[in-house]
């Protein structure tokens, strides 16, 4: 996943952490609706516009990674298109670095749009370390994290914001490309804890069992028919033998698969009360969200 991918996702997803970022009330993210927009005039597209809901300043955000030494005059000159196709006056950028090195060398000619009143900066590596950052921001932070401080630091950000479990996962699978996924939650301490609590659970056993009771009984259904249908063609004690084993395995797969997802179901009512959502459950038991938000 691309770090582009993993901006707009940030901002779409926690808009809060930018507001945080920039000195401003996270909680006035919710006056804000965001967008990623064309500037058809130029064939160009920023990064994020925050358009406010009443009467406010509108924010251009722009991640920048990689050094350009034309950034600011292709970056300006986008959005000051954009305000006069949107009878815009009110506005403020904010243009977000990993590092001070990814900046342009010059910044002659853009003083005055760069000024902190009409721009603001981020360095990302100058932030604190991410476990101890605002949630939201701390989230994305990962992004330039140290790779033998982030783990540490996003299992300190799950433990506060078992929300942002979703999105971290996303900024490990992004630092971490030659991981698979069951080591990354290894990794996270999540997955593995996870499914043993599950397994603890009354409801889990109970249906565990009913599971695989259901499962014999398929078994010895289908094996009989089976083999019985199979004995007509090879010879009867052949059929029954063969019938009896394959339906009793297929039976017994079926039972526990019925079980295991009627003991996820069980699950989601204690998750919710847990304070987390329905797209972070659906993550986490391996089901559509449509499945969770049944329930």
């Amino acid at each position: 996943m691309k770090t582009d991918k993993l901006a707009y996702l940030w901002l779409q997803e926690m808009p809060e952490g930018l507001f945080a970022l920039i000195g401003r009330d996270k909680r006035d993210a919710q006056n804000y609706e965001f967008r990623s927009v064309e500037v058809k005039e130029l064939s160009a597209r920023l990064d994020g516009v925050l358009l406010p809901k009443q009467t406010d300043l509108t924010y251009f955000v722009e991640f920048q990674f990689q050094r350009d030494n034309t950034f600011y005059a292709r970056f300006y000159a986008q959005t000051l298109v954009y305000l006069r196709q949107h009878h815009i006056t009110k506005w403020h950028a904010v243009i977000i670095y990993p590092t001070k090195s990814a900046e342009q060398e010059s910044n002659e000619g853009y003083e005055e749009l760069l000024a902190e009143t009409r721009t603001t900066r981020i360095y990302l590596d100058k932030l604190p370390s991410a476990g101890e950052l605002d949630a939201a921001v701390g989230a994305f932070k990962l992004v330039v994290e140290p790779d033998a401080k982030a783990a540490e630091s996003a299992r300190k950000l799950i433990e506060r914001a078992p929300e942002k479990l979703d999105f971290i996962e996303k900024v490990l699978f992004y630092k971490f490309k030659n991981l698979t996924r069951k080591e990354i939650l290894k990794m996270l301490g999540i997955r593995e804890e996870f499914e043993e609590e599950l397994k603890k659970t009354r409801a889990y056993q109970e249906i565990l069992a009913e599971g695989r009771e259901e499962g014999r009984k398929i078994g010895l259904k289908e094996g009989r028919e089976e083999g019985l249908q199979q004995g007509l063609q090879q010879g009867l004690q052949q059929g029954l033998q063969q019938g009896l084993q394959q339906g009793l395995q297929q039976g017994l797969q079926q039972g526990l698969q019925q079980g295991a997802l009627q003991a996820k179901l069980e699950m989601i009512p204690f998750l919710r009360e847990l304070g987390l959502s329905d797209e972070v459950i659906a993550n986490r038991l391996n089901l559509s969200l449509e499945t969770v938000r049944s329930v």
